[in-house]
């Protein structure tokens, strides 16, 4: 009995342990990059803090310079955070930057003036967002879902980068791809699109005007 209530309290502790929550301050930040597999959830706060769970709370590492807030694993971790989860409470934001495989999601509408937006070596970034302008660059297997709306969006996908914009309805838009990729998005007034070296985007919406420009193997598709 002795020996199974011990192997009990073990087990517990051992579950306790590995859900453990680590709280921490980070001070005013504008900017966020967050590398090494990490999975963020961005919400709107009073305050800057970040919460981390999951398998590996002890070896994340984070710097705010110059209000860049900068989430990784450790060296000896590198590329080892898929298991780590973080929850980032900000005042204001500017730049969401996912590198690395990093996973990034604002669940909540973000209301504001302007964002920029930046995924590459396969990360992804995924954000619902009522705003004037946003920029958006997605390059080396980068992916970025957008719903919402926006006046307009400047779009620059680069080798292989993906822009999931269908559902963000805006009223005009400037795309550049080049050296592969793919870009969907609605607009609704004007659209500049220049593809080079391949690529494929995808318009809704039929906007009055399109201005147009490929260079071996761009395509480009109006869709109705």
């Amino acid at each position: 009995m002795k020996k199974i209530l011990t192997l009990f309290v073990l087990l517990i502790s051992a579950i306790s342990f590995g859900q453990r929550i680590v709280d921490k301050e980070v001070g005013e930040f504008r900017e966020i990059k967050v590398f090494d597999l990490i999975e963020v959830n961005l919400i709107k706060s009073d305050e800057n803090r970040i919460l981390i769970k999951g398998d590996n709370v002890d070896d994340i590492q984070f710097v705010n310079k110059d209000g860049i807030l900068k989430l990784r694993m450790q060296f000896e971790k590198k590329f080892r955070g898929e298991d780590t989860f973080i929850e980032v409470y900000y005042t204001d934001i500017e730049v969401i930057d996912g590198n690395e495989g990093a996973k990034i999601v604002c669940n909540e509408t973000l209301t504001q003036n302007r964002i920029e937006l930046r995924t590459q070596e396969g990360a992804q970034i995924r954000i619902g967002m009522e705003v004037e302008n946003v920029d958006i660059r997605a390059v080396t297997g980068g992916i970025i879902e957008a719903s919402g709306k926006a006046t307009n969006q400047f779009i620059a996908i680069n080798t292989g980068g993906i822009f999931e914009g269908k559902e963000l309805r805006t009223e005009a838009a400037s795309v550049k791809i080049s050296a592969g990729g793919e870009a969907e998005l609605f607009v609704s007034e004007k659209v500049d699109i220049n593809v080079k070296a391949g690529g494929d985007v995808y318009v809704y919406g039929n906007p009055r005007i399109v201005n147009k420009n490929t260079f071996a193997g761009g395509r480009i598709y109006i869709q109705d």
